[in-house]
This record gives structure tokens, sequence and C-alpha cells, in this order.
């Protein structure tokens, strides 16, 4: 027995866990806790609402891993079942379980990971799931997670200082992509229909935007600039696009802020 043990120690130590992520961002968010202990297989490198095209190769490789982690958005429900016919022991695991979502015409928002405080609740879900499957590296995953906490809050503190300077408080947006960061950060969002702003409206629009102090627009980086245009030009507001798939959560997170300087 204690042979086996001794036999097996060097597998054990120099093991890793491997997981699943559907984007680069969610895996730099687990490596924060797993480190070197963990290898990470990634589905795409690239956000996309549409299902890639995986074939039978690439559903084996991602599937056969032990988890699969995951903020529950749309797209990555359907990975979810893809993977899960083809190795049903895999661990589903949403970052975001045990997190109030905000919802919006009856829809929850998946979209919490530019909320540092949040953030911390998707540590400890990341924590708490490779402890259950390699308790031999608690000591050091234990060590991982405190050090990402004490960053995020970081993170919380100097975007808050850096916003108590902005004007920008009072913004409007097209998506529900900045919910949260807006919630915790204490920004007003003005939510306008996804469309182009026909003359006859503009002198009611400007009206509003000079009432409630607007002077940004704020759009996700792949959106068509046309109906930002349709407000900015005839208003004389800014228009700021960001891209929330960033792969480094830190430098997400402080490029959306330095829009609002």
């Amino acid at each position: 027995m204690y042979k086996l043990l001794f036999l097996l120690l060097p597998v054990l130590l120099f093991s890793k866990i491997e997981v699943t992520t559907t984007l680069p961002f969610e895996s730099f968010i687990v490596k924060q806790i797993g480190q070197q202990h963990i290898r990470i297989k990634e589905i795409t490198n690239l956000y996309s609402s549409k299902i890639k095209d995986l074939n039978k190769k690439e559903i084996s490789r991602l599937s056969n891993t032990k988890i699969y982690f995951n903020f529950g958005l749309n797209i990555e429900k359907k990975y979810g079942k893809i993977l899960l016919k083809s190795n049903p022991n895999l661990i589903i695991n949403d970052m975001s379980k045990g997190i109030n979502k905000i919802e919006y015409n009856g829809k929850q928002n998946p979209y919490i990971w530019l909320d540092p405080i949040l953030l911390r609740k998707v540590a400890k879900n990341i924590y708490v799931s490779l402890l259950n499957i390699d308790t031999f590296n608690e000591k050091k995953y234990k060590e991982n997670y405190n050090l990402f906490l004490n960053k995020l809050d970081e993170v919380y503190l100097k975007t808050r200082k850096v916003l108590e300077k902005s004007e920008n408080y009072n913004i409007f947006v097209y998506d529900e992509y900045f919910d949260y960061y807006a919630k915790r950060f204490k920004i007003n969002l003005y939510k306008k229909e996804k469309k182009i702003q026909k003359s006859k409206d503009i002198k009611e629009l400007n009206n509003f935007a000079k009432t409630n102090q607007i002077n940004l627009i704020l759009i996700p980086q792949n959106d068509n600039i046309i109906m930002a245009n349709s407000i900015a030009s005839n208003l004389a507001i800014k228009i700021k696009k960001h891209d929330i798939f960033i792969e480094s959560i830190f430098v997400n997170i402080k490029t959306l802020t330095d829009h609002f300087l």
C-alpha cells in the first residue's frame, strides 16, 4: 500500500486537472485560482452568439475534462448540452451560481464579470469546485484564491476613486452588458431602442440629454456605430466602444473605467 502511494506521489505532484472554458477571459479568471495545477481547453477565442461547428474530435477533446467553467450565457448552455452528451460525467459549473441577477424583460442578465465585488463570489465558486476534485493542492488553491480576492478589492477601490472624479455618470446604452458595473459604481444608464433616430425625435432627445446631463453613449465593441451616430452627431455626445470579452479581467475593467474620463 505504502509502496504504491510512493510510486504515485510524483504523478499526484505534477499531474494537472483538465478543465474547459468557452472564452479566453473565462480561462483568465479560472487560472487565477488554478494556476499551474490546471490545464485549460477553450472552445473558441472569439465570442459569437452563434454556436461553433464542432467536429467529433473537438467535442471529445473538450468534453473529456473534469469541469466546464462558464457564465451561463445562452450560447454556453448549448455548448454544455453538447459536451454532456459526449461525457455525462462532465461537471457543468456556472461560475455565477448564487449571484442575484438583474432581470430585464423577464430574462436574467448574465454579464456579471465587470463588477469586481461579484467576481469575489465567482472566485469562491471556482475555488470550491477545484477543491472538490483536488484536495491534494488545497493549500495552493487557498493562497491563489486569497490573492485574487485582494487584487479584486484593489481594482474596486481604484475604480471607485477614478469614477468619483468623472462627470460622465449619466449615459446612453443600447444593451445590458454594462448593468452590473453601473449598479456597483452608481452610474445611471438610459437604455435606448436600437434604431436610427429620426429628425423629428432629435429635439425631444436633446432636451432629455441636457436635463439629465448625458454626454456619453457606451456601446459594445462589435456594434454598428450608425445608430449611436444618429444621436451623437446631433447632440454633441461622445461615443465610446468597449469589448466586454477582453481577456484580462483587470484590463477589461480598467479600460471600461477609462471611457468615463
